[in-house]
């Protein structure tokens, strides 16, 4: 019994870390959607309010067995997703690649890249270099908002300034989100017919879910990462926490039926 409640508070800790990481989260976001001076994100308040009403839960509902197990399945599934997510960015690469697709970000003002993106082409530029046998860089980005013109035109753009040749740079202007990214630069792929030895290239935060949606769409590639700032880390981090949740769903819910169904009977 004691080593139970011993558990179930490491639990109730790396919960409660959740919900103050979610507050962070928001209130960075918000701050950063201020100096880039554009409108705050409606998401970035719900982030806040998730974060805070996490801790709450974990505050006053300490002895109450429905948020205790409630704990124990974020606890498990962060802990999961951390490993995953940092783990995948230690995974050896091929040498050789016979295309790149880098993932676009929104644009900053409209027509800017994004630091992360920057970082995510700069990558792709010492992949290139370094090959003897120069692969296809498919940008990946379409139009998102208010923009004067697509990330894969902003990315060419970028590549083409840094000495890459144009001949080897295709755009994708289609896709809007990540899954969207692989789905289209599919239908590159396949008109390239490139099937192996593919990489796609976005942040280390990024590189899980990406694999994730690349294999979805029937990409085998690996995934090149490039750095990210370290105040933006951790925003980004919970994000994509937040993300995988939503996509798998389904294993929430049916723990939370279990969970209900085991009080009951208890």
């Amino acid at each position: 019994m004691g080593e139970n409640m011993i558990f179930i508070n490491i639990c109730l800790i790396i919960f409660a870390i959740i919900g103050l990481l979610l507050i962070y989260s928001g209130i960075s976001g918000m701050l950063m959607d201020v100096t880039r001076k554009r409108k705050i994100r409606k998401r970035r308040f719900v982030i806040l309010i998730l974060g805070i009403l996490v801790d709450l839960l974990c505050f006053f509902g300490k002895e109450n067995i429905f948020i205790e197990y409630l704990s124990i399945f974020f606890a498990i599934s962060f802990v999961i997703f951390l490993i995953a997510n940092i783990g995948i960015n230690f995974v050896k690469h091929k040498k050789e690649y016979n295309a790149l697709i880098v993932l676009g970000g929104i644009l900053r003002h409209g027509y800017q890249l994004s630091d992360a993106v920057k970082r995510r082409l700069d990558s792709a530029i010492k992949v290139y270099k370094k090959q003897s046998k120069k692969p296809k860089i498919i940008v990946s980005g379409g139009m998102i908002r208010k923009q004067e013109l697509t990330e894969a035109e902003a990315m060419k753009k970028y590549l083409v300034e840094k000495g890459i040749s144009e001949s080897d740079i295709i755009e994708e202007g289609k896709s809007k989100n990540t899954l969207e990214n692989f789905k289209f630069s599919k239908k590159i792929l396949n008109e390239l017919k490139i099937t192996e030895n593919i990489a796609f290239v976005t942040n280390n935060f990024h590189i899980l879910r990406s694999k994730i949606y690349s294999k979805k769409v029937g990409i085998k590639a690996d995934g090149i990462s490039s750095p990210t700032r370290w105040y933006y880390y951790l925003d980004a981090l919970m994000n994509e926490y937040l993300a995988l949740l939503v996509l798998y769903k389904w294993i929430f819910i049916i723990y939370l039926i279990l969970e209900v169904i085991l009080i009951i009977l208890i």
